[in-house]
């Protein structure tokens, strides 16, 4: 019995998927059809409830829910109302398994404990006899945010400005920084900034710093829930190059003076033995 009703049922949402098209066709006839997108912003972990606005689900309604990271187009809820029926269907599959809770009053749909992987589009039909209506939410979930690091780097690194001799090159950088911005300050002004979009994603911004730059230099990543900032002053990581060069020099010539020394006194007393042996022999 189950196994035909089930039959039943999908042809039913078949030909009733050819009367939505029909119905869309003719919705400046029979009934207004609205198309709008609402930005939801969420911290990761926490739930979210998309609402329908509908007071109470009718007889002949049919809400459904579909999502995807892009488009919507795979089916994860949906309520059919019928005089003699009410069907509700809940999708179980990863990454919504345990984490939906759909409305049975009014079709709103709950997302609990949410991931990176609920972001995306969730696309809302609501079909109320010949009318249809669709809406979309644009759902974004932010995780928190690590300290960035500054440090120096190689001066092959790739650098925000070129000059012939690059003395000192600082990287600021940060892993996992999920639809954040990392920015670079000097003082208050804005060097420069990146966005980063993906999971696991590292966003890193190099920079050139001069001999003798005493300027205190921020590198601040944030999103719509928070912020985390790492303070340098430039003289703490990049030493003068020309102190760096005369003590590199000096450390030389003191290795260097006591070798030539033993040299030349090695030759001296060879010299004189020599010379001594040739009077003896005269």
């Amino acid at each position: 019995m189950s196994s035909v009703f089930r039959d039943c049922l999908e042809l039913w949402r078949t030909m009733r998927l050819k009367t939505v098209v029909i119905l869309c066709l003719l919705a400046g006839v029979f009934g207004a059809q609205t198309n709008n997108t609402e930005t939801v912003s969420i911290m990761l972990g926490d739930s979210v409830t998309l609402q329908t606005d509908i007071g109470e689900i009718k007889r002949k309604n049919d809400i459904a829910w579909k999502f995807g990271p892009d488009s919507p187009d795979t089916l994860i809820a949906e309520i059919i109302k019928w005089s003699y029926m009410f069907y509700i269907y809940v999708s179980q599959q990863v990454p919504f398994r345990d984490r939906l809770q759909l409305d049975y009053q009014t079709g709103s749909l709950t997302i609990k404990k949410t991931r990176l992987e609920h972001s995306g589009v969730y696309k809302l039909t609501i079909v109320n006899g010949r009318k249809t209506s669709i809406r979309r939410f644009s759902v974004n979930v932010y995780a928190p945010l690590p300290v960035p690091v500054i440090y120096r780097a190689s001066q092959n690194s790739t650098v925000l400005k070129q000059s012939s001799g690059p003395e000192c090159v600082l990287t600021c950088s940060v892993k996992n920084a999920t639809r954040a911005t990392l920015s670079l300050y000097r003082g208050n002004d804005l060097v420069s900034s990146v966005n980063g979009s993906d999971l696991n994603n590292t966003l890193s911004i190099a920079l050139e710093i001069e001999d003798l730059d005493e300027n205190t230099y921020s590198c601040v990543v944030n999103n719509p829930f928070s912020n985390q900032t790492a303070l340098l002053n430039a003289s703490d990581l990049c030493e003068p190059t020309s102190d760096s060069n005369s003590l590199f020099y000096c450390l030389v010539l003191l290795l260097l003076i006591p070798a030539v020394t033993v040299v030349i006194v090695c030759a001296c007393r060879k010299r004189r033995k020599a010379e001594q042996e040739t009077d003896e022999t005269c």
